[in-house]
């Protein structure tokens, strides 16, 4: 990563030998913050089961997160420059421990739902703060290097939630997943004020409130949109039309007081890098891509092809070490080979393995789902890396810890408009089919002649609309499948885009030399 030699580094002070506890640190609290988005999802049905909760209640759990973690994202730039980073960081992973404990001693749905919002609040800085402390405790020429292995840390949560959230669940109930998190906040803890190195905060730094108000009430409104839009029939829904409304007016309220005002929330040199720009726009694109097969798959392999959950949960972790083991590979790759050929590289495999999940039946055995699952974990690091390291290539080092959140902001933003388009598709890909099979059913239809789907007795009637039904979803999971390999080879020119400009190479290669 180019940086000026005028420019000191934030942790610039870290001693070589202390550099791997600094990465360990920042990689347990990445560790900690993904493992807890996967292995909640397991104790979700458990928890519905314990407050008696309607579906439409327990999902508020998951979105309560989602809209925490936005509305502290936007502002985690402007809490580590007034408050400093280290301070923020140990703010963060004890905030998110609590939470996690009170959570798990929650009595009723209302009390679960308000402490995720308020662990989403706190461990929104978690993955830009790590990554910041992680990357800048190495020198410029290592950050690929660095950026690898803080990436592997992240995709421990992910490889190990599938097991242990079931066995935690069964032994000791679903309270025993948010508990977990209670040891690794400790660690995590103790390696940040051991390990991590302080920095200067900015205590003139003055907060714009117009500008920071519109933007977390504009991305708020916006989260709960994607969030509860397909569930709620989009614009047939007076919430949706509200959300959407406010959102667009706080937006542009906060636009507007970036661009005019004297000291605006937001530096407007941040958005002024091309490159970064560039990133930011990659990143919402391949975060719109990169969940949808974590969120369809598993509703398939359980509905359609009888799956128990824990198999489920194990089939999944091949996907996590594919991205874990390509994350170091490409660290590698990235001193030697042009960010943008890797970037198309991963988007293609993206397409690749969404296609071949596209071709698969109601026979589709596990073998399959595991090693086609890590050829798409394996794509992916491929795309994220390369963009995140051009991101960054030319922009001040001042920027980013105000940079990183906006970053991820954008990769979680994607996620959610993904996952909201792709609910949208299918269930209409399912009615659609749904009605067009249901057509071609008639007294004289060979189906019809079967004993089980006879049409003129309400069992069998009833056994025929349930064939119809799993038939026209499957036709509907494949076609999204479909779509989603189009969208990522759609994807494989904004690659092309991606340049480590001269003057950056130069400069990294300079700083290299004199070190």
């Amino acid at each position: 990563m180019a940086v000026d030699r005028t420019e000191a580094q934030p942790s610039a002070g870290v001693v070589a030998a202390r550099r791997p506890m600094v990465m360990l640190t920042a990689m347990l609290a990445s560790g900690m913050y993904t493992l807890d988005l996967t292995i909640v999802s397991i104790a979700l049905p458990h928890m519905r089961g314990t407050f008696a909760a309607a579906p439409d209640q327990i999902a508020w759990v998951v979105t309560a997160f989602i809209v925490g973690v936005t509305m502290t994202t936007v502002c985690a730039g402007w809490l580590s420059a007034r408050f400093g980073r280290k301070r923020l960081f140990i703010l963060s992973v004890a905030g998110f421990a609590a939470a996690s404990v009170m959570c798990a001693n929650a009595q009723t749905v209302e009390e679960a739902i308000l402490w995720r919002f308020l662990q989403g609040l706190a461990g929104a800085p978690l993955m830009p703060l790590s990554q910041a402390i992680a990357i800048d405790a190495y020198p410029p020429r290592d950050y690929a290097k660095a950026l690898g292995l803080w990436t592997v840390g992240g995709m421990m949560g992910p490889m190990i939630a599938p097991a242990l959230g079931g066995y935690i669940t069964q032994a000791y109930g679903w309270p025993g997943v948010f508990y977990l998190n209670l040891p690794l906040g400790i660690l995590t803890l103790l390696g940040a004020l051991a390990f991590v190195p302080r920095e200067r905060a900015d205590a003139s730094r003055r907060m714009n409130w117009l500008g920071f108000s519109a933007l977390v009430l504009g991305l708020g409104a916006v989260q709960l949109m994607l969030s509860r839009g397909a569930r709620l029939d989009w614009l047939g829904s007076t919430e949706i039309v509200v959300e959407l409304v406010a959102g667009a007016l706080c937006l542009y309220l906060f636009l507007a007081d970036m661009l005019l005002a004297r000291r605006p929330f937001v530096p407007r040199a941040l958005f002024g890098d091309g490159n970064y720009l560039l990133g930011l726009f990659i990143n919402l694109v391949f975060g719109s891509l990169i969940f949808l097969p974590v969120v369809l798959l598993p509703l398939m392999l359980e509905g359609l092809r009888g799956f128990p959950v824990d198999t489920i949960g194990l089939l999944f972790v091949p996907r996590a070490f594919g991205v874990a083991a390509s994350s170091l590979l490409v660290g590698w790759l990235l001193a030697r080979v042009k960010p943008r050929s890797l970037a198309v590289l991963g988007f293609l495999g993206m397409a690749f393995s969404t296609w071949l999940m596209a071709g698969w039946t109601f026979e589709v055995g596990p073998w399959e789902v595991a090693w086609v699952g890590f050829l798409h974990g394996s794509a992916s690091s491929f795309v994220f890396m390369p963009v995140n390291v051009v991101a960054f290539s030319t922009l001040a080092m001042r920027y980013r810890s105000e940079a990183l959140p906006f970053f991820y902001l954008a990769f979680n933003l994607g996620a959610s408009l993904g996952i909201a388009g792709i609910a949208t598709f299918w269930a209409g890909e399912a009615q659609t089919y749904h009605a067009l099979l249901a057509e071609h059913i008639t007294p004289f239809h060979q189906a019809s002649q079967m004993e089980v789907w006879k049409p003129d007795i309400p069992e069998g009637l009833a056994a025929l609309d349930s064939e119809v039904t799993r038939q026209a979803e499957m036709i509907a999971y494949n076609n999204s499948f479909y779509l989603m390999a189009a969208a990522a080879l759609a994807s494989v020119p904004l690659a092309f885009v991606l340049r480590t400009p001269r003057l950056a190479r130069a400069r990294s290669s300079k700083i290299s030399t004199n070190r």
